[in-house]
C-alpha cells in the first residue's frame, strides 16, 4: 500500500514537472512568431537602406524635423519597454 502511494505521488510530481514544462515551451514559442516577422522586418529594411544608399548616396539634407521625431518613436518605445521590465524586475 505504501509504495502504491508513493508510485502515486511520484507520478503527479513528474506530472506537474511536465506541466511546467510544457507551459514555459509554449510561452517561448509565443514570442517565436513575433521575433522571427520582426527579425524578417528589420533585414528588410537595412536591405532597402542599402540598395537606396548604393543608389543615391547619403541621405544629406533628404530629412526634416518630422522625419526625424517619426524615425526616433521606435527607440523611444524600446526605453520606455525596458525601464517598465527593469522597474517590475526590481519589484
Amino acid at each position: 500500500m505504501v509504495g502504491h502511494e508513493q508510485k502515486h505521488i511520484e507520478n503527479q510530481v513528474v506530472a506537474e514537472a511536465d506541466a511546467q514544462t510544457e507551459q514555459r515551451r509554449k510561452a517561448w514559442r509565443g514570442m517565436l512568431i513575433p521575433a522571427v516577422g520582426s527579425a524578417a522586418f528589420f533585414t528588410s529594411t537595412l536591405l532597402g537602406i542599402t540598395r537606396t544608399y548604393r543608389q543615391y548616396g547619403w541621405p544629406s539634407d533628404a530629412f526634416g524635423w518630422t522625419d526625424y521625431a517619426l524615425m526616433s518613436i521606435p527607440f523611444v518605445i524600446l526605453a520606455l519597454g525596458l525601464t517598465e521590465e527593469i522597474k517590475e524586475a526590481q519589484g
